[in-house]
Formats: C-alpha cells, structure tokens, sequence
C-alpha cells in the first residue's frame, strides 16, 4: 500500500461522520454547561446515541450481510442503515429534550436527524457524500453556535474532500453536494428553531 492511499484512509477514518460526531458533542456540551460534570454526563448522552450505537449498527448489518461494509460504499444499500441511525438520533433527541438540555446541543441534534434523513433519499438514487457532510454541518453549528474562529475547521473539507477522491469513494460532484447541503441545511436549521 503506498504511503497516499494509507494517509487517505487514516484522514477518511478519523473524520467519519460518527467521530466528528463525539467531538462535536463534546465541544457544545462543554461550552454550555456548568459543572464539568454536567457536561460530561451530557456529552456521554450524545455520544451513546450520535456515535456509540451508529457505528455499533452499522458494524451488525456488515457482519449480518445487510451491507457489504461498515463504511456503505453501494448508496442503494444505504437507505435503510441511514433511517435507522435517523431513528437512533431521533431518540437521543427525546432524552436530551427530557433532559432538558440546552438549547444548542437539541440544535445539533436536529440537524443530525435532519441532515442524515435527506441523505437517507438522496442515497435512493445518488451516492452525496456523507463523510463531507459529516464535517461540513458540525462546523457550521460550531460557527454559529461558539465563534467565526471555528470556521478554520472547513480546511478539513479540502483534506477529506482529497481523501475520499483519491479512495475513489465518491467523486467530486458527490463531495461538493454533500459539503453544500450539510453546511446550509444546518444553519438553516439553527437558525429557524434552534437559535441561542
């Protein structure tokens, strides 16, 4: 394996959308609440439901043969993994909501449930590139919920965009659209209900 193709897959690994995910959750979680304690019990709470049971799902559908591989490379065979893990968020949504957690960790939330079911259809018909937009709204909700600094992070876009192409995971068209609609479907989506 050369030394490219390696990079490429540990920059497409550690920016998977469950990962980002985690650190996501974290960051908010962190900035919000008082204690460190609360907001370390919050944080487990998104991480139970927004990376620990996704990937822990997608891992049992490989193994069961549902999916050909964890990382869904076929977007036909992605519909139904997407709704389910749409499901698992939506469920963490309820318990922060009863929680009563703040506001923007129910944002982030959201755009988790609202991002991942379009991707869900979009898949019916055209692999959008998920992996992008797992970064691409999680920054945004950064930007807008913390500070324009945050705005950095959209570098990562050009260090996954090239991961993912040199993979031959999607192609170019695929990575803009789902950077694109992540990034505006999660601002949209914190900006019309979910705002500070």
């Amino acid at each position: 394996m050369q030394k490219s193709e390696r990079l490429a897959k540990v920059i497409s690994a550690l920016l998977q959308p469950t990962f980002v995910a985690a650190f996501l959750y974290g960051v908010v979680s962190f900035s919000f609440l008082q204690p460190p304690s609360k907001a370390l019990f919050y944080w487990l709470v998104g991480f139970l439901f927004a990376t620990l049971l996704p990937t822990l799902l997608v891992i049992k559908l490989a193994q069961k043969g549902r999916v050909s591989d964890p990382d869904l490379p076929h977007h036909r065979e992605r519909f139904i993994p997407y709704l389910l893990i749409t499901a698992l968020y939506a469920a963490g949504f309820l318990v922060l909501y009863l929680l009563k957690a703040p506001r923007p960790l129910l944002g982030i939330t959201a755009c988790y449930i609202g991002v991942t079911a379009v991707g869900a259809f979009i898949s019916l018909f055209w692999k959008i590139s998920m992996h992008l937009a797992g970064v691409a709204g999680p920054v945004t909700a950064l930007v807008y919920y913390l500070n324009p600094s945050w705005a950095l992070l959209y570098a990562l876009l050009f260090l996954l965009g090239w991961a993912r192409l040199y993979l031959k995971k999607h192609n170019l068209y695929q990575i803009l659209a789902g950077s694109a609609f992540s990034a505006l479907m999660t601002y949209g989506i914190l900006h019309l209900w979910f705002q500070k």
